[in-house]
């Protein structure tokens, strides 16, 4: 499990990381600021990377997010 804290363009977030085929994510749920999904990555930290890297790139450079596995909670 993924989660992204970003308080903006929760839409587009979601978008943009269910168009990724690898690893591919998958929209489970949002609560409040946190945007969960679920992804196929054998590699959690690589997944992490990966989902912060199509935000920066394909959503914005400019919001604050934080991207972190479900074993940090």
């Amino acid at each position: 499990m993924i989660i992204v804290n970003s308080p903006l363009m929760h839409k587009e977030i979601e978008k943009q990381l269910e168009l990724n085929e690898e690893p591919s994510y998958t929209f489970v749920k949002k609560e409040g600021i946190k945007l969960y999904f679920e992804t196929d990555a054998e590699d959690s930290e690589k997944a992490v990377s990966t989902a912060k890297q199509i935000i920066k790139n394909k959503v914005s450079d400019v919001i604050m997010v934080k991207v972190k596995t479900e074993e940090y909670l």
